[in-house]
């Protein structure tokens, strides 16, 4: 019994023998020369084929099939997809084979076996291909465009006659970097990528949503109104609207600083600007973009009640009645200007509202619980022959013609009534705006158009 047990197990350990010599010998004249099964270049089966066979073989299929149907280039959320040829992509069929065969067939045929055996699944060479780098770079510089953006600040979209108000958020200034793209795009490919992302330069917004949910302002902190006077004719109303909506929305973060000179910019027709009389060298002449000192009158009213930080502020030459006493500012850039800074620690949203009649700045913030007071302004003046001023009344230094100064106490006071501060605003004034006795350069030509200030 044992014995035909030990002759069973002997012919069937024979019979192993013979059969995994077979399959060596087999496999190793079939593999000398060709590919071993499961041999894949990209999607083409090329097993048990000759070098020649697969060359044959791959040369059939097209680009798309073998390497990719699309690439992607990836910018953010945004997808652009170029078929390979497009890129500047060719195909290297020979170093396609070399490179497949050299990978199966690394010289010593047993390595080759266990490296086979162990392997799960298929084979798969790469696709080898060659990128025109000239080309690849035109059609990433003809996408530049399509990327570019501009840095946008967060901003509030505020309602004031019912207090609603949204916040848009910011979002991310992008410029494509076309050499680095057309670096990161060329290693990628030859790695055999599909999807790649571009290499974006960013600009990040100064003021962001996070910044104003955190502390939204829309809490009514000042406002003040100035109306225009009876000598107010078409273009100057034009120009403060103009000027208001430039204006209208403005957001100051702590610590930034405002200037109505800035605001105004380069003052050309080409931006909207009319002419209309201004004060120059103490006499009204007819500029263009007349009307900006109400701008710069009412704004600083209504940062001076909002207890803002007040950087600048220049009075007129002329006294007009159309602003208050001794609460005037004028602008003429680059000499004179009218400039405050948010010193809070809350952003600032400023609000501007011009109509056919009236002009108004609102501040919004964050209630501090502070109130701001003017008091009536003190006036003094001198008469002729007098070395030091004495108070008098506005009508006295009217009737005469005086030159007079002005001195305003502005108070701040706290939730508890307690004085925080005081500070006197004075200004000087050589003549009374709404008299004859201002000189008035007139235009060539007599225009109804033009108006004061």
């Amino acid at each position: 019994m044992m014995n035909r047990l030990f002759k069973i197990f002997a012919f069937l350990a024979l019979a192993s023998f013979l059969v995994a010599v077979s399959f060596l010998s087999f496999d190793y004249l079939v593999t000398q020369d060709a590919f071993p099964g499961k041999t894949y270049i990209s999607n083409v089966n090329i097993s048990f084929l000759s070098k020649e066979q697969a060359l044959e073989k791959i040369n059939k299929g097209a680009l798309s099939s073998l390497f990719s149907p699309l690439i992607t280039l990836e910018a953010d959320n945004a997808l652009y997809s170029f078929a390979p040829e497009d890129l500047g992509i060719t195909a290297l069929y020979q170093r396609s084979v070399e490179q497949a065969f050299n990978a199966t067939h690394q010289g010593k045929y047993f390595n080759d076996l266990i490296s086979r055996l162990t392997k799960k699944g298929r084979f798969v060479s790469p696709l080898a291909i060659d990128i025109d780098l000239a080309e690849l770079e035109r059609v990433i510089t003809a996408l530049a465009p399509k990327i570019a953006s501009v840095s946008r600040e967060a901003r509030v979209n505020f309602l004031e006659k019912t207090g609603e108000y949204s916040i848009e958020a910011e979002d991310f200034g992008r410029k494509l970097k076309i050499k680095e793209s057309v670096t990161a795009i060329n290693e990628a490919l030859l790695r055999g990528e599909k999807n790649i992302k571009l290499v974006i330069d960013y600009t990040y917004p100064r003021i962001t949503a996070e910044d104003l949910r955190e502390n939204p302002p829309v809490y009514l902190l000042a406002t003040y109104t100035t109306y225009y006077g009876k000598h107010d004719f078409p273009n100057r109303i034009h120009n403060i609207k103009l000027v208001a909506s430039w204006i209208d929305g403005k957001l100051l973060m702590p610590g930034d600083r405002f200037s109505v000179a800035n605001a105004l910019g380069k003052v050309t027709k080409e931006r909207g600007f009319k002419e209309a009389y201004v004060i120059m060298k103490g006499e009204l002449i007819p500029l263009l973009g007349g009307g900006s000192c109400q701008i710069a009158t009412t704004l600083y009213n209504a940062v001076s009640l909002a207890d803002l930080k007040v950087l600048q502020r220049h009075n007129h030459s002329f006294y007009f009645n159309i602003y208050p006493l001794g609460r005037d500012a004028t602008v003429f850039a680059p000499h004179l200007d009218f400039k405050f800074e948010n010193d809070t620690q809350q952003p600032i949203l400023i609000k501007a509202s011009a109509t056919k009649w009236r002009l108004s700045f609102s501040v919004y913030g964050t209630p501090s619980g502070k109130s701001v007071a003017f008091s009536s302004a003190k006036v003094f003046g001198k008469n002729n022959g007098e070395g030091k001023d004495r108070p008098m009344s506005l009508k006295k230094v009217i009737a005469g013609d005086l030159p007079f100064r002005t001195e305003v106490t502005r108070t701040v006071s706290g939730q508890d009534g307690e004085i925080i501060k005081e500070e006197k605003i004075i200004s000087y004034y050589k003549l009374y705006g709404d008299k004859d006795n201002v000189p008035i350069r007139r235009p060539s030509s007599e225009r109804s158009d033009l108006s004061i200030l």
